[in-house]
């Protein structure tokens, strides 16, 4: 028996990591760059702070705030970041995540098996394969791709580790009457709900459990003229539950400030439709599609908002139909629990299963309040054990009817799980990097202009500039208000110098969000191009109004007054950008150049330290403060700052680099170095011109020498 149990162990172990093996080699994808790369709460010196913000980290009562409380999912990044050495590795924290799906996989399966235990007749047990046959569907289940190889899902994963883990402590109440299960049952519950808010639903899941228990333990009984079952203990545990639950919803509601998230019409258009048929219709074709998603879950895609789901505005919508396609379903099912005829293990099972898809997605089916998305997968990992179980039950009812169709049901079965698993294994490679992943996106959300926004990043960043522009126009056909799309297309006219074009999609921009600082600040820099210098003065002006820390736009400002040959205002604006970001590259490469063409060398030996201390390794910085000291004769510390930028910009060094050294060599009468680093510029640039006139000049020198 021991040897069956840790071969079916092993088979889970196997399955739910097969298919995701060959993807861990991945980037940070999608919101990863929000929750971890960009979160202070992971990267800072505090271990404390994730406990008074958001999972993204702003602060919890915050307006700004998404009011997803997740500290214990932060603490587990954080964590997992000074293991890795006070790295962020995405190969480490995939296979974090992998590790946590195959735990939660084993749960389930334990989850199942305890439900088996309590709830049948041992000895007419014709489920008992149904525990391990759905936790199999599970781990090999596509719709948790997203959970699993996007970092952000391990909230999801770890939410429903915990959720199970509860569970099974109740089931253990229930069998036991200790009150130290029940106690651990809803700990665990409150430890879910610090993962991932659904988390807390458990308890929804076990009070509709008892019930099931209560009634199926009841019949049990009767047969056996055996009354153990103790129905006080019953009642305590439901009146516990429910108290405990709305604790748990009060205290959580306290640390959002009491008060509810802010999401833009973008994030849920059907939540802000005012027409009660229009949302009803709409939500219920959501429900329909979700549901499909555990069928066949062909369609996935990394983010449904933004006029992805089109709203169901007409009954003569083709839609409806599916929506009274799901209703029917649905009616099949209860005539399923209340056909006479179907055991009452069976009835048992079907309503738990439907209770586990129900429950566990209530708080994303904008019933109790509106949510900021429209679909999301991720949502869908705890709720998917309850669409594997029921699966499972419809498998065990068939095959119960005859060995001649158990065959052919259970080879479907077998041919399901490999799809599931081939799908799975397809759709891992798509979240190894954001240009995959968004690509992916628009053969499931052509209509999302979101999809298209970000389809259109990563082809900037592959430099297919044709393609970026096409994309970014679709979305803003799309949605023409979409301000992010505007500021970026105009922003790729601007590097291509049609400045009449960027200026007219920056004004656009501004037009739908008049607070937009990175729309101000770039109108700045198009309006500096074409020489209107007071105009550009002001759009930096205004941008900094409306952001005041913005170390870029102190820095083009200063680039700015440089054009107008205010060399003092430059020089400030620089110095501010520094003081708001000490590692502005570019501002501190302005500063010590233009101190070094102004002969302003005091000054620079004041900053000269602190770049160094801030930028060791920036060739350009150091190449910056070689110059200066050269001028400054100290062309020890010169050549060193020379050697060391030379050697960091590797393929990148071009002929001024080693011009300047030979000039420092020069300068410092050693001349055959200096001769030499002409040379080299030489080879890299054959035109360049002071090299050529340098040689000329050392050439003279030495003759006159020798």
């Amino acid at each position: 028996m021991t040897q069956k149990l840790t071969l079916k162990l092993l088979g889970i172990v196997f399955l739910s990591s097969l298919p995701f093996l060959f993807s861990l080699h991945g980037d940070f994808v999608f919101d990863d760059s929000e929750a971890i790369i960009k979160n202070k709460d992971i990267l800072s010196e505090s271990w404390f702070d994730c406990f008074y913000n958001d999972f993204w980290g702003t602060n919890i009562k915050s307006n700004l705030s998404h009011k997803s409380y997740r500290p214990l999912t932060v603490l587990s990044f954080r964590l997992q970041y000074f293991l890795n050495g006070r790295s962020l590795s995405p190969f480490q924290f995939k296979v974090a995540n992998l590790v946590c799906h195959i735990i939660c996989c084993i749960l389930v399966w334990q989850a199942f098996e305890s439900m088996t235990k309590t709830l049948c007749i041992p000895e007419k047990n014709k489920y008992i394969n149904t525990a391990y046959l759905a936790s199999v569907v599970f781990a090999v289940h596509p719709v948790h791709v997203e959970a699993i190889c996007g970092i952000v899902g391990r909230a999801d994963i770890l939410a429903a580790i915990t959720f199970f883990l509860s569970f099974i402590a109740y089931n253990k109440a229930i069998t036991t009457q200790r009150v130290i299960y029940l106690s651990a049952a809803i700990l665990l519950a409150a430890v879910s709900m610090l993962f991932k808010e659904n988390g807390v639903t458990v308890l929804g899941f076990c009070l509709c459990y008892e019930i099931v228990a209560k009634l199926q333990m009841k019949n049990i009984t009767k047969q056996k003229n055996n009354y153990k079952y103790k129905y006080l203990h019953s009642m305590l545990r439901i009146v516990v539950t429910i108290v405990s639950i709305i604790l748990l919803l009060y205290g959580r509601w306290i640390l959002m400030g009491s008060a509810k998230p802010d999401f833009k019409p973008t994030d849920n258009p059907t939540a802000f439709s005012e027409n009660i048929y229009t949302k009803a219709g709409t939500y219920n074709y959501i429900y329909f599609l979700n549901s499909l998603l555990f069928i066949w879950p062909q369609w996935l895609c990394y983010d449904w908002s933004m006029g992805c789901i089109p709203i169901i505005r007409s009954t003569l919508d083709y839609r409806i139909t599916l929506i009274i396609l799901m209703f029917t379903y649905v009616v099949l099912i209860l005539i399923a629990i209340l056909n006479k005829q179907n055991k009452e293990s069976f009835k048992s099972f079907l309503i738990l299963a439907i209770v586990l898809i129900v429950v566990p997605f209530l708080p994303a089916a904008n019933i109790l309040y509106p949510v900021g998305f429209v679909i999301a997968e991720r949502i869908l990992y705890i709720p998917s054990a309850g669409y594997c179980l029921l699966l499972t039950l419809g498998v065990n009812k068939i095959i119960a009817r005859g060995e001649t169709i158990k065959k052919m049901v259970f080879i479907f079965f077998l041919l399901l799980i490999f799809i599931y698993l081939l799908r799975c294994w397809q759709r891992s490679f798509d979240w190894q990097n954001e240009y995959q992943l968004f690509i992916s996106g628009l053969s499931v959300c052509p209509l999302n202009a979101k999809v298209h926004y970000n389809v259109a990043k990563v082809a900037d960043a592959a430099n297919q500039t044709e393609w970026a522009i096409a994309e970014y126009k679709e979305s803003i056909r799309l949605y023409p208000e979409y301000y992010q799309a505007l500021n970026n297309l105009a922003n790729l006219f601007k590097n291509q110098k049609q400045f009449p074009e960027a200026e007219s999609y920056l004004r656009t921009a501004l037009k739908y969000k008049q607070d937009f600082s990175a729309a101000w600040m770039n109108l700045g820099i198009v309006l500096a191009s074409t020489n209107r210098f007071t105009e550009s003065e002001n759009a930096y002006k205004n941008a900094l109004k409306y952001r005041k820390n913005y170390p870029d736009c102190y820095y083009n400002l200063g680039n700015l007054y440089l054009s107008m040959n205010k060399t003092q205002n430059a020089i400030e604006n620089w110095t501010q950008a520094i003081h708001l970001n000490s590692k502005h590259v570019l501002a501190w490469i302005n500063l010590l150049a233009l101190l070094d063409n102004t002969e302003n060398i005091e000054t620079a030996k004041e900053f000269i330290p602190r770049a160094i201390a801030e930028l060791p390794d920036s060739p350009s910085v150091l190449f910056a403060i070689a110059n200066i000291y050269g001028k400054m004769e100290r062309y020890t510390e010169a050549e060193e700052h020379f050697l060391k930028s030379i050697k960091l910009f590797g393929d990148r060094v071009q002929a001024i680099h080693y011009s300047n050294l030979g000039v420092l060599y020069h300068r410092w009468r050693k001349y055959n170095l200096a001769e030499q680093m002409y040379k080299k510029a030489l080879t890299l640039n054959p035109v360049f011109a002071s090299a050529h006139k340098n040689i000329k000049s050392l050439q003279k020198l030495k003759n006159k020498l020798y």
